[in-house]
C-alpha cells in the first residue's frame, strides 16, 4: 500500500535519513538500507548514575538514522515503523531482560494531548514489535507540551504528572521492574517513575532506553 501511495505522489518517496528514493513496504519514511544499518552502539558510556535506578541499558545514540526513526514514529505517527523498530532492538533488549530477570515490564504513559494526537503509545507499539509483554502501570491526565520543548526545571515539574495506577500498587511490593523508554536526556522522567515504584515497595527498578541524547 505504501509503495502504491508513493507511486501516485500521496506518500513520501525520499528516505528521511539518506535522502534517496525508495519504495516502502510497510512504512514510508526510511529505506531498508538505513533501517538495516541500525546496530547497538559500542562502547556506551554508563558512568552517569540515575537516582532510584539499579541499572540501565541503551541501544544507541540519538542521531543519524536512529534519530530519524524515533522522530518519524513520534511526530509522523507511524505505528508500523514503531513495530519495525521493536524488531530491530529485539535481540538487544531480550539480552538485557535475561540479565535483569524482571517480574514485570512497563513503559511511560503519554499525556492526553499526545495520546489523542498520535492515537497510540509509541513505546507500547515498539514493545509489541519486539515481542516483549508489558503492563501499563502509569497514568497521566495533563495536557503539557512534549518534554523536548522544555528546559530542565520545567521538565522536573511536568514529570510529577506521572502517577501509578492504583490497582497495581499492592502488587508491586517486592517486585523487580523494568521500564522501557525511547530517550534518555536529563533522566527526569525515569527518576520520577522509578521513585513511584520504589515508594510502594518495588525491590528494584531497571531501565532500557532506545537512545541517549
Amino acid at each position: 500500500m505504501i509503495g502504491l501511495l508513493q507511486s501516485i505522489g500521496l506518500a513520501k518517496s525520499l528516505c528521511s535519513a539518506c535522502g534517496l528514493n525508495f519504495v516502502g513496504k510497510e512504512q514510508g519514511f526510511l529505506c531498508e538500507s538505513c533501517l538495516q544499518s541500525l546496530k547497538p552502539y559500542h562502547p556506551m558510556d554508563y558512568s552517569k548514575r540515575i537516582e532510584y535506578v539499579f541499572s540501565y541499558r541503551i541501544y544507541g545514540l540519538y542521531k543519524d538514522v536512529l534519530k530519524e526513526v524515533i522522530q518519524s514514529i513520534k511526530f509522523e505517527n507511524s505505528k508500523r515503523l514503531a513495530h519495525r523498530l521493536g524488531g530491530i532492538i529485539k535481540e538487544h533488549i531480550q539480552e538485557y531482560i535475561e540479565e535483569v530477570q524482571p517480574d514485570l515490564i512497563t513503559y511511560p504513559s503519554l499525556n492526553l494531548r499526545r495520546l489523542w494526537s498520535r492515537g497510540f503509545n509509541h513505546m507500547e507499539e515498539v514493545l509489541k514489535g519486539a515481542g516483549v509483554p508489558a503492563i501499563k502501570l502509569f497514568k497521566r491526565r495533563d495536557f503539557k507540551p512534549p518534554l523536548a520543548y522544555l528546559d530542565e526545571q520545567e521538565r522536573a515539574r511536568v514529570v510529577k504528572e506521572h502517577r501509578l495506577k492504583e490497582e497495581f500498587i499492592e502488587y508491586l511490593q517486592g517486585k523487580r521492574v523494568l521500564i522501557v523508554d525511547d530517550l534518555l536526556t536529563t533522566g527526569s522522567t525515569i527518576k520520577r517513575l522509578a521513585y513511584l515504584l520504589m515508594s510502594v515497595g518495588a525491590e528494584e527498578v531497571h531501565a532500557y532506553f532506545i537512545a541517549k541524547a
